[in-house]
C-alpha cells in the first residue's frame, strides 16, 4: 500500500482500493486518472484459472467459493481473505474418487458420500472435499517390504495390480527358519464394500498372508516345505485371504511363490542332501537306463525271432499254396481229360448206334420191299448168313419127370467153338 498525492492512472483491465483518511475504502475500475488527497491506493491482485484449474475463494466471513476456470477474479482484500489457483481433478478410465458432501444447515448437517468414475475431469463443490486414502505401501529401500501409510493418495485405481512381499522368519514344525518370497496379483471390484469394511486392504491382505503362510509352514518340516512349496501357488492354500477377500471388496486373483530363502546352516545341510539324493537319483536313472536297454535288447531279439518264425510259416504257407493250386490245376485237368474221353466216347457211341439203327433201317427197309414182292424172307435171311461154326441143339429128355435147370455148355480150347453139332439133354 502506498500514500499518494496529486493524480493516479489505473489501467484498463485493473483495479484499485482506495482508503481515506477515516479506513473508508472504494474500488475503482479501470482506466481512470484520479487525483488523491490524503488517501491511499493499493492495486488488485488478479487471480485467473484456466480449463483445468479452478479459484479456492475464501471469505473473510468464513465463507469458502469454487470457481471453475477458465476464470479471473480480483482479491478484495475487505471481503476476501485468500485466493488460491488449484488443479482440477483428472480422473482416467481406471480411476475413481470417493466424495464427501455437507448438506443442511449449521444445524442440521447430514453428509452424503459418492463416487466419480473416470475418465472425466471432476471440480469439488465449496462443501465437499475427498477421501484420502492411507494403506501399506512399498519401502523405498525394499520393494519386498510394504510399510504402514506409505501410499496416501485420493484417487483410487480400479484396474488390477500387483505387489511383492518376502513373509520373513517362518519356522517349520523342525524349527527350521525360512523367508517366502510371494507376489500377489489383486483388484477392486466393489469400492462401497471395501470402504465399508477396512480403511487399507493392502494391510488386511498381508496380515491374512502371513497367517496362511505360517499355518502352512509350521505344519511341515523342512525337507516337506521344500518339497510342497509349488503348492503355495494355488489359492486353496490361503483360506484367511479368500475369506476376508468376500467380505472387503478386494479381490486376490493370484499368488505367485517366487522361493525361499532358509539360515546359511540349515541350507547347506539341505544341499548336502540335495546331492547325495540327486547322485542316487543319477545312479538309479542310470540303472535304470541299463535295464531297459536291456529290455530293449531282448525286445528287438524277440521280435527278429518273431519275425524270422513268421516269415518261415509265409514261406510254408506260400509253398503249401502252390502245392495246393498245382494239384487242383492237375486234377482239373484230369478231370478235363476224362471229361473230354468220355465226350469222345459218348460221341463214337452215339454215332455207332446212329450207323447200326441207319443200318437197321435200311435192313428193314429192304425186307419191306421184299415182303412186298413176296419174297420168302426166312430162306433169303438164311441164305445170306453165315455158316455158323457150331449149332448147339438143346433137346427135352423125356424119360425124365422134371426137366433139369443145368445146362453145361463146354467150348474148345481158347474160347473157339468147335466145328461140331452138340446135343445137349435136358
Amino acid at each position: 500500500m502506498k500514500k499518494k498525492y496529486g493524480f493516479v492512472v489505473i489501467n484498463s483491465g485493473y483495479k484499485a482500493i482506495i482508503y481515506n483518511l477515516e479506513g473508508e475504502a472504494r474500488i475503482v475500475d479501470g482506466p481512470q486518472r484520479l487525483f488523491l488527497w490524503r488517501e491511499k491506493i493499493e492495486m488488485l491482485t488478479r487471480y485467473t484459472a484456466s480449463q483445468n484449474e479452478y479459484l479456492v475463494v475464501k471469505h473473510r466471513d468464513g465463507k469458502l467459493q469454487h470457481i471453475k476456470g477458465p476464470c479471473s477474479k480480483f482479491r478484495v482484500p475487505t471481503i476476501i481473505d485468500s485466493i488460491i489457483v488449484k488443479k482440477a481433478i483428472t480422473l482416467d478410465a481406471h480411476e475413481a474418487i470417493i466424495i464427501y458432501r455437507h448438506n443442511g444447515d449449521a444445524c442440521e448437517r447430514t453428509v452424503d458420500r459418492y463416487i466419480e468414475y473416470g475418465p472425466k475431469m471432476f471440480v469439488p463443490a465449496s462443501n465437499e472435499w475427498l477421501h484420502e486414502f492411507s494403506w501399506h505401501g512399498v519401502d523405498p529401500d525394499n520393494k519386498t517390504r510394504q510399510v504402514a501409510g506409505a501410499n496416501v493418495f485420493t484417487k483410487l485405481k480400479l484396474i488390477p495390480d500387483q505387489f511383492y512381499y518376502n513373509v520373513d522368519e517362518i519356522r517349520t514344525s523342525d524349527n527350521g527358519l525360512v523367508r517366502v518370497k510371494l507376489m500377489i496379483f489383486h483388484e477392486i471390484y466393489d469400492i462401497n464394500a471395501m470402504l465399508a469394511a477396512t480403511d487399507d486392504p493392502i494391510g488386511d491382505i498381508i496380515s491374512c498372508i502371513t497367517a496362511d503362510i505360517t499355518a502352512f509352514t509350521a505344519a511341515r518340516t523342512y525337507v516337506e516345505f521344500v518339497e510342497k512349496s509349488a503348492e503355495l501357488n494355488e489359492l486353496s492354500n490361503y483360506p484367511h485371504l479368500m475369506a476376508i477377500c468376500k467380505s472387503s471388496g478386494v479381490r486376490v486373483t493370484k499368488v505367485v511363490f517366487r522361493g525361499y530363502f532358509a539360515a546359511p546352516k540349515i541350507q547347506a545341510s539341505h544341499d548336502e542332501a540335495i546331492d547325495k539324493r540327486t547322485n542316487l537319483q543319477l545312479e538309479f536313472e542310470r540303472e535304470q537306463q541299463l535295464q531297459e536297454m536291456k529290455d530293449r535288447e531282448m525286445s528287438a531279439e524277440k521280435d527278429r525271432l518273431t519275425t524270422e518264425h513268421n516269415l518261415q510259416l509265409s514261406e510254408l504257407a506260400h509253398s503249401q499254396k502252390l502245392s495246393k493250386v498245382k494239384q487242383k490245376h492237375n486234377l482239373e485237368m484230369q478231370l478235363k481229360y476224362a471229361t473230354d474221353d468220355i465226350s469222345r466216347e459218348k460221341a463214337k457211341a452215339d454215332a455207332d448206334i446212329t450207323r447200326r439203327k441207319f443200318e437197321i433201317d435200311q435192313t428193314l427197309a429192304h425186307y419191306t420191299q421184299l415182303r412186298k414182292l413176296d419174297v420168302a424172307l426166312t430162306p433169303y435171311i438164311l441164305g445170306n448168313s453165315a455158316i455158323p461154326d457150331q449149332i448147339t441143339k438143346i433137346v427135352k429128355d423125356s424119360s425124365k419127370s422134371s426137366p433139369s435147370s443145368d445146362v453145361h455148355l463146354h467150348l474148345g480150347t481158347g474160347g473157339i467153338p468147335n466145328p461140331t453139332l452138340t446135343n445137349t439133354t435136358i
